[in-house]
């Protein structure tokens, strides 16, 4: 029996140590094969008469199921003048933070390109991305072409879509202008994520308001009917097409009405996610449904908006997350600029300047991360910058010292 024992023993080593081996050698060959493969690589494919779709494969062409990662800005302000500083800084960031994190995608949120050079504005971002063979999309803001000196919001998307890598290309006959929808397919040729860009607007006027109905106020723009019934239509095709309905991500600028209720609610129940409201959501007085078709579609899961530069909240709400993008803007007013932060954090409070990015982690069966990342606890982002850029946005007040 003790013989028997110790031959059994022998063999079960002599078994595991056999599969070691063929693991060790099958782990090895695997390394190697994804080493040839080369780095996963991104592309854009615009099918005819169909919605432009990002794929990501193995530089040798090889299926690649590695998550999507999409970033987020608000509000730049850009104003065409790449050495003034609030320019400069934000150029900077964004080069560094392709460099840093390898996005697939960035997505900004409007207010982009403003005043009488928004054109170079507009052309001094594009060129940037395509330096870097980046992808990315946009929606327009209520500042973009504001100017009456510079150009006009149709003008402002051509320039925008003339970029090979922007994704976004307006659909025609629909009010607004970059109205979009990209879809994010895996490595099988299934639609995960929809990625969903609608123009929310710039100011009401009395001609909108007699259009809709509605009693004319100095305000805001809304979401048009007409917009809310593509978006509507065109995601029950996509299910169609896709055999059930992918997850989506709709990118706005000026928030929904329901952001405002969403965030009370949420503090009433200590359910905030992350982030605060800093200042009143700067919504549209009128409420045009846009939400009530999110709920019935069933297909959006994230609502991204800028506008609103110091607000940073992220908040469930009936099963939907509204969210502010992270905001780079250095052009118009932010936390760094605010002397009673300033000092707050000087003297030890709990200042958290907010300016940043918002990253979204979409994985093969389109589940979906979303992560806040502050400049503040990434100061190697500002690498780059002038001394004189760096003392006009109160950098060496505002960032932990460096070791």
């Amino acid at each position: 029996m003790k013989k028997l024992l110790q031959v059994s023993v022998v063999v079960f080593l002599l078994l595991a140590l056999s599969a070691g081996i063929t693991v060790a050698f099958w782990a090895a060959d695997k390394a190697e094969g994804e080493s040839n493969r080369g780095a996963p690589v991104v592309r854009l494919v615009k099918p005819d008469g169909e919605n432009p779709y990002l794929t990501k494969t193995y530089a040798d062409g090889s299926l690649c199921n590695e998550e999507f990662k999409v970033i987020t800005f608000a509000d730049p302000h850009f104003k065409g003048d790449i050495e003034s500083t609030g320019d400069a800084v934000s150029l900077t960031l964004i080069e560094n933070t392709i460099l840093q994190e390898n996005p697939d995608l960035l997505v900004f949120c409007g207010d982009i390109a403003v005043g009488p050079l928004g054109a170079q504005a507009a052309r001094n971002l594009g060129d940037l991305l395509e330096q870097h063979n980046q992808y990315w999309g946009y929606v327009l803001g209520n500042h973009d072409a504001e100017d009456e000196r510079g150009p006009t919001r149709a003008e402002l998307a051509a320039i925008f879509e003339e970029y090979e890598y922007c994704v976004v290309s307006s659909v025609e006959g629909l009010s607004g202008e970059g109205n979009c929808i990209v879809n994010v397919k895996n490595a099988y040729g299934t639609i995960i994520q929809s990625l969903v860009f609608i123009d929310s607007g710039n100011y009401l006027t009395e001609e909108i308001c007699a259009e809709y109905e509605f009693e004319y106020q100095n305000g805001y723009d809304f979401i048009k009917y007409d917009q809310i019934e593509w978006y509507k239509s065109e995601m029950r095709a996509i299910e169609r097409e896709n055999g059930r309905m992918p997850n989506s991500i709709l990118f706005i600028h000026i928030p929904l009405k329901e952001y405002r209720t969403a965030y009370n609610e949420a503090m009433d129940n200590e359910t905030v996610i992350y982030g605060a409201r800093r200042e009143n959501e700067c919504d549209s007085p009128y409420n045009t449904g846009m939400f009530d078709a999110i709920l019935e579609v069933g297909s959006t899961k994230a609502v991204v908006c800028g506008h609103d530069h110091i607000n940073d909240y992220c908040v469930d709400y009936k099963g939907v997350k509204l969210l502010y993008s992270h905001s780079t803007s250095y052009n118009s007013y932010n936390l760094r600029k605010n002397p009673l932060f300033i000092i707050a954090y000087q003297m030890g409070g709990e200042a958290q300047f907010n300016d940043g990015h918002t990253e979204f982690m979409i994985d093969g069966d389109g589940k979906m991360t979303i992560t806040p990342i502050f400049n503040q606890d990434n100061p190697s982002l500002f690498d780059g910058l002038s001394e004189e850029h760096r003392k006009a946005i109160f950098l060496d007040e505002t960032l932990p010292p460096q070791e």
